[in-house]
């Protein structure tokens, strides 16, 4: 049987994708050339060098101006690695020029900015999604796995906490621009805390409160936050800039034991303190070992083969409503109501 000439072999399919912002967005392209079915097609970022650096690594061509991207027919999708508050104008901007739409984390700073998003997606009828990556982290994973095993029985209090000492840099600095823990850091801690301690629950309210020392920042330097659900679970979530000792990155307590994970490193296992069998006994157990290029895996798939979006907006959108909440209740020092219809 003759073989068929080159031009009349069919290729798989692939999603062309622009990138925008080459600070993150490097992290982005370096993960994308990893996937099948996804390839970097383009670049945007304002800085002539970074552009510049990015087309020579990266092997493409780049543009200056989003809507120059935006105009370009090969490019099927965005990724939009850019300052918190441009998040929603480009998003919007993005999918009325038809292209689907990746935003970092966070979605936007406000849940009115994230109804204009789901509504640009609704009407255009593409792909809207939130580079919630640290749901693959391995502590997140593996404490999970361990609290849903039923090893520590019902559970009632999370302590979750990233920290450090030093400030934040950059835009991320700046409260015009979304800057601070609650919007950096917070984006993910918050979405662990909605995706699983609030799945199936409703948040009663939030309160926090924050501290503005030693950086001379117009963002917090501290955050504190306890969120309260209606199941009777109270997730606590500290973000901090100065903090020379830190705690764990997980204690979690239950009705027969607890646990603790140190940190983020996968090689570090989960100590859980229980009873078995009547008797109590203290066990390490092995963290799983995801990825995060299970996100853009999922996206190929989804846009591909017709694979569920592993993260949706809507979701991000109630994250987005709780820490709004925290961020009010640390002004008023009240608790504060933070589900949304």
């Amino acid at each position: 049987m003759p073989k068929a000439s080159p031009s009349a072999r069919k290729t798989a399919p692939e999603i062309s994708i622009g990138v925008v912002g080459l600070g993150m967005g490097r992290h982005h392209c370096g993960e994308i050339v990893q996937v099948p079915g996804l390839k970097v097609a383009t670049l945007c970022d304002v800085n002539a060098e970074r552009l510049a650096a990015g087309e020579k690594d990266f092997g493409v061509k780049g543009y200056a101006e989003y809507e120059r991207l935006l105009a370009d027919p090969k490019v099927d999708l965005v990724v939009l690695a850019t300052p918190h508050d441009t998040h929603c104008p480009l998003a919007v901007q993005g999918l009325q020029a038809g292209k689907h739409v990746i935003v970092e984390k966070v979605m936007c700073t406000s849940v009115a900015e994230a109804d204009r998003m789901i509504a640009a997606r609704n009407k255009s009828g593409k792909m809207l999604t939130v580079y919630q990556n640290r749901r693959w982290d391995a502590d997140y994973v593996g404490v999970r796995q361990v609290v849903e095993s039923g090893l520590i029985g019902d559970w009632f209090q999370v302590e979750s906490f990233v920290g450090g000492y030093g400030p934040q840099g950059g835009w991320r600095a700046d409260k015009e621009h979304g800057g601070g823990h609650f919007y950096d850091w917070g984006a993910h801690l918050f979405d662990q805390a909605l995706l699983w301690g609030g799945a199936g629950a409703q948040v009663t309210g939030a309160f926090a409160h924050t501290q503005y020392r030693v950086w001379n920042q117009t963002v917090e330097s501290h955050a504190h936050a306890a969120i309260r659900f209606d199941n009777g679970l109270l997730w606590i979530n500290e973000l901090s800039g100065i903090t020379r000792i830190g705690r764990p990155r997980w204690r979690i307590l239950g009705e027969k034991g607890s646990l603790e994970k140190g940190g983020f490193d996968a090689n570090e296992r989960i100590k859980v303190v229980t009873e078995l069998a009547g008797t109590v006994a203290e066990a390490y157990v092995e963290c799983a070992k995801p990825t995060w290029l299970s996100f853009y895996r999922n996206i190929a798939a989804h846009l591909l083969e017709g694979e569920h979006l592993a993260v949706q907006p809507e979701e991000c959108r109630r994250a987005v409503a709780a820490i709004c909440a925290a961020i009010r209740s640390a002004e008023t020092g009240r608790v504060e109501a933070s589900e949304v219809p």
